[in-house]
């Protein structure tokens, strides 16, 4: 690319924007020299890009490279350096060049600020019909490395035992495979999650440490934040849906975790979870875009590719989707022929349609399986998904309660709904797993007995 200045504008600049914007109709309003970068070559304007603000969020917006120099790069490079300067992780764009965005490594999405969701529905009604909303996240330059994770296998190796991986002799008679169990259920609170918790204690500045956490679940994610406070002694705080599973809500508290209810679903306990800590200066920890968390969670699949050198295929449960990242980070690294394929449940598809549409998009929450009761997908999962994942399918609530009984009948282990969830996928995928050798995650065992009784008595005979 040839020599060049790269800069904020000025006033100068600001009547080659203007006549710019009104030349290629683009969005005109409130046009200020602050809001915008441009590219200089041998003293001209070539390209020019803008941060537009609004009440409540900004956009990337009105980006333009002048007639002569298209082709040569210029609006990437505008793209690039607006992401960098962009005020909020998550970068919005409405355009009528998807295309383009794509190529950046943005998302299509449904899911907008509701200033950017009024805009995008005005361009479509006057002269953009085919305008789309579209995100970046800058956290996805945070997903863990396999380096990471081998740090984070040395930072919780004193606090958690390896779990095992044991072959089933039923299951892989009833699959025609070797199936393979990895017991995560086995964990101090009985879900995989604590390996992000335990990697985030033994991470964390004592600053942070001081401030305390705040974090949203349904159970399994509190339970991990929960765990680790208490090996380092610090508060935290867990908001959750009202009508949570009473055994993660007491196992929390027992930890010694603030345990507040709000909201009918994990979404609106989520909100409510990030405005506490804003308001109290706590750290929000996100349930799948924190990266300490993420590169915990993954030392499961090393330990898999560790005691099963030659898996052809991992079968794991999706919820917001930091289980499967893991094994798209580590497993493809380690043995790249392998097979990572998720499951969600169909009562919950919101990063199954996410990932098979190449669009983000909200879904209805209506599971039994906590652990997979996600409505809101999160662009690093779904972009690492869609580059890396061999396969994703859904699995019924009746298909998870089969699966429940079939691992305590099989197996004598107690699974969860969303622990069960690759077991009832591997049913459903029989003839494809036949000769290989399979590693099926069970995800966690936090089924309360009265759920377990009548998972069994309607499976009687």
């Amino acid at each position: 690319m040839p020599a060049h200045e790269i800069s904020a504008a000025t006033s100068d600049d600001l009547p080659f924007i203007r006549d710019t914007v009104a030349r290629l109709r683009l969005d005109g309003e409130r046009l200020e020299p602050r809001q915008f970068i441009v590219v200089r070559r041998n003293g001209g304007n070539v390209a020019f890009g803008r941060i537009k603000p609004y009440e409540e969020t900004y956009e990337l917006a009105s980006l333009a490279v002048v007639e002569e120099e298209r082709g040569k790069g210029w609006g990437a490079l505008v793209a690039r350096e607006l992401i960098n300067r962009y005020p909020q992780d998550e970068v919005y764009v409405t355009t009528d060049v998807p295309e383009f965005f794509e190529r950046l490594g943005f998302l299509r999405t449904d899911i907008l600020p509701r200033e950017l969701d009024e805009k995008l529905d005005r361009a479509r009604r006057v002269d953009h019909p085919d305008a789309v909303g579209m995100i970046y996240d800058r956290r996805v330059r945070e997903i863990p490395t396999l380096a990471d994770v081998y740090r984070a296998k040395h930072a919780i190796e004193p606090y958690l035992k390896r779990t095992p991986l044991v072959h089933n002799p039923y299951l892989s008679r009833l699959l025609g495979c070797d199936a393979y169990l990895k017991l995560e259920n086995l964990q101090p609170i009985g879900v995989f999650k604590v390996r992000g918790g335990v990697n985030l204690a033994a991470s964390l500045p004592k600053a942070d440490r001081r401030r305390g956490i705040v974090g949203a679940s349904t159970g399994n994610h509190g339970q991990s934040l929960a765990y680790a406070a208490k090996l380092v002694g610090m508060r935290c705080v867990i908001a959750m849906p009202e009508e949570s599973n009473p055994l993660k809500v007491e196992s929390m508290r027992a930890l010694g975790a603030e345990v507040e209810f709000h909201g009918g679903d994990f979404e609106e306990a989520r909100l409510w979870a990030e405005e506490f800590a804003r308001r109290e200066g706590m750290r929000y920890v996100h349930h799948v875009n924190a990266p300490e968390l993420m590169a915990g969670v993954a030392t499961m699949s090393l330990e898999i590719v560790e005691d099963l050198p030659d898996v052809d295929a991992i079968i794991a449960p999706i919820g917001g989707g930091s289980g499967v990242m893991g094994h798209c980070i580590v497993a493809k690294a380690l043995r790249p022929g392998v097979q990572v394929i998720g499951v969600q449940a169909e009562g919950a598809p919101s990063v199954y349609r996410s990932w098979k549409e190449r669009r983000l998009q909200n879904a209805p929450i209506d599971t039994i399986a906590e652990g997979l009761a996600t409505g809101t997908p999160f662009f690093p999962p779904v972009r690492t998904f869609i580059d890396q994942l061999d396969d994703m399918l859904l699995v019924s609530d009746d298909e998870m309660r089969d699966a429940i009984a079939l691992l305590l009948r099989s197996a004598r282990q107690l699974a969860e709904p969303s622990g069960a969830a690759s077991t009832a996928a591997a049913l459903k995928l029989a003839e494809r797993l036949k000769g290989k050798k399979v590693a099926l995650v069970l995800s966690g065992g936090n089924l309360p007995n009265e759920e377990l009784r009548r998972i069994l008595i309607g499976r009687q005979g």
